[in-house]
Formats: C-alpha cells, structure tokens, sequence
C-alpha cells in the first residue's frame, strides 16, 4: 500500500486552539498511510511539540502577504518530498497553499478554524485571497455550523464546507491530578475557583469576565479566579488596570500561558468562556473532558458544544450579570454542577473525541487522493 506524504501547515506558532489540532492531526493519522511534514513561519511553541512527536519540521517566513518566498518555500518542500496532498489552517496560509497546490499539481484542504481576516473583507487584497481560495481550494473544512453558514455567506458553495468539530484527547484531561494546582497557589479546601482558559485576545471578551468576577466577589469573597493563555500584552495591561480598579488584586490572576492545562481544569469549580466571537472553543470541550461544569457565551461555536441547562450553561456575550449570576448560582448548588459536569464529560467523549476529528479528516484525504 502506498503511503501518502501530507504537508500540513499554518500562519502561526501557537500556543492555541489552530495550532493544537494540527498537531493531533500531524502526529495521530494513521502512520500505515500516511507520512506528515510540517511547514511553519517560525521556530516556537509548535515546532518543539512537532520535533518531540519527531514530525519533520520546515520553517518559511514572509514578511507581507505578497511576500512569495513562503509559496517558492512551500512548492520546493512540496516537490522534493513528493508531497501528495496539502493542508493549511487559518487564512492566510490557506491563500498560499492554495497557490502552492495550484503551481505543484496538488490537492489542497483548507481548514477555517474563526472568521477569516475580517479587517480585509472591504479591501482588494482581501476580496482576491478570499476568492483564491474560494476557487482552488479542493476541500474546506470549518469547524463549527456556524463558520459553515458564514462561508456560505461570503460565496463559498455550500456542497464542497465539510464541517469537522475539533475533538480533544479525552483521557489526558479526566486523568488529571486534582489538587496539584490549588496547592501551588496556596488555596486551602474552602476557597471556590472559577478559570478561563483562553488567550487574551479581544475576541475572548476577558473583560466581561473580570468585571463578572467582581459581581461573584461580592457575594462570595472566598471565590478566586485564574485566567491562563499567552498574553497580548496591550490587552494584558488593561487587563491589569481593570483588576486593579475593581480592587480584585486578591482574587483575580493572570497566569499566562501554562503546559500543564489538565491538572489546572481538574481543580476548577466552573470553567468560564467569556468570548464576544468563538468559531468552536477547544478549551470548552477540555473542561468538559475533565468533568468541569461549563458556562460559555453563545458566540458562535459554542452553541454546537454545548446543549444548554445540561451538558453546560450558555449565556449571552458580553452580559456580565448573566454570567456572574450563573456563576453563582453552579457554586451554589453543587449537585447541579455535578450532575452538569457528568453530562457535559459524557458528550465531549461520544461528539468531540480526537479519534473522531483525525478519523473525519482521514476520510477526506482519501476522497481527494483517491480522486488524484
């Protein structure tokens, strides 16, 4: 059986939920089939992830969009590994696969994991990348229903988006060891910790979270918050002023990025997801894995997570008293939240498992090779 050479690649270094899936998907296809090599812009967060699985690693840079050392990088990699099938995340890397693929011969899948590059929707740049890829793309895949409505929106022929929710390794996050994370930061048994994992970013809505946090303060002092993801640091800094302001210097940490994302779930009381716009949310599922009672804005892909009042709690964005009184209201009622987290772990195992998500990408480089 001939094995199959995919070159996966993407616009950025990670930490993050794009980054994490490519991956789970680079190390976790099936190796009987299928060799991975890796493109990236720099050396980071992924590429050591990449070089520990001992997934082959080559890095491009581009200084602007128009940049076309990236595309002669990625069609000289792609001709002298004899790579049969590309596949990218995150738009601007699906513009320049598709160019790749285009000039090489091959097939491209492109994965949209948010709303592409907003800013340039009204600019000429950004109506030709859109078009490009909207016609030389062999296969786009979204990750939530609702990026599948909004490409169909913007042109994209609904009969070639494949939806693909992202899927989690399930027993990495239920195995985790609880109480590890409340010991490093000195927190005895009676405190209450509720945590974000997101990074701050202004789509993540961090301030609705922070002032909510306040409103639970009030009514519960012994109730602490930690919010853990890279840090922009614009966005950090207001952050900080903000906690300062609201006198939430004893309650509220920013942790910045963190390795160990499991044994920090497992000691969660509510896993909160303050974002304004979310095309799926890996870090919901987490919670949800390792049996964490969830609350998220209906932002967009978190809809497709989590069914409301049962496996999690979905409130609206950008509405603090909602998500404060919700947060209340799981602490206050523990049976509840644990029946909740019992629920929402049941369904990240049977709809958001890794095995499922590598599984369905499988079947769609087989549909494109089979075809070649």
């Amino acid at each position: 059986m001939k094995k199959f050479t995919i070159l996966h690649t993407i616009e950025t270094g990670g930490p993050g939920g794009a980054e994490s899936i490519l991956l789970s998907l680079a190390a976790g296809i099936d190796e009987c089939r299928f060799r991975s090599l890796t493109l990236l812009p720099y050396k980071g967060w992924l590429s050591e992830q990449l070089d520990g699985r001992g997934i082959p690693v080559t890095i491009a840079k581009s200084k602007a969009w128009y940049d076309l050392r990236l595309p002669r990088e990625m069609t000289r990699l792609i001709r002298s590994e004899k790579v049969d099938l590309i596949h990218s995340h995150l738009a601007d890397q699906n513009f320049y696969s598709c160019l790749a693929g285009r000039m090489t011969g091959r097939k491209t899948v492109v994965t949209y994991h948010g709303m592409p590059g907003l800013p340039e929707f009204g600019t000429l740049r950004g109506t030709f990348k859109l078009r490009l890829v909207r016609q030389w793309a062999d296969a786009v895949v979204v990750v939530s229903d609702y990026l599948k409505t909004a490409l169909s929106g913007l042109g994209f022929p609904t009969d070639r988006i494949q939806r693909i929710h992202n899927g989690v390794d399930i027993g990495r996050f239920s195995a985790s060891k609880v109480g590890q994370f409340r010991a490093e930061l000195g927190y005895r048994n009676g405190i209450k910790l509720v945590g974000m994992v997101a990074n701050l970013r202004e789509s993540k809505g961090y301030e609705y979270f922070v002032r909510a946090a306040r409103k639970v303060a009030d009514e519960n002092p012994q109730v602490k918050f930690v919010a853990v993801g890279e840090i922009d640091e614009a966005i950090g800094e207001r952050m900080r002023q903000l906690i300062q302001e609201l006198s939430l210097q004893d309650h509220f940490l920013l942790l910045g990025f963190r390795q160990d994302v499991p044994a920090i779930l497992g000691d969660l009381d509510v896993f909160v997801l303050s974002s304004v716009s979310e095309g799926f949310s890996l870090a919901t599922v987490e919670a949800m894995a390792a049996g964490i009672p969830v609350i998220a804005t209906r932002s967009g892909g978190p809809q497709e997570i989590i069914d409301d009042g049962s496996t999690g709690i979905l409130v609206p964005p950008a509405d603090v008293d909602s998500l404060a009184g919700q947060i209340c209201e799981l602490l206050a009622n523990p049976k509840r939240a644990h029946q909740m987290a019992a629920s929402g772990r049941a369904k990240a195992a049977s709809a958001f498992s890794i095995e499922k998500m590598i599984s369905e990408y499988e079947a769609v480089y087989d549909s494109l090779l089979n075809e070649r």
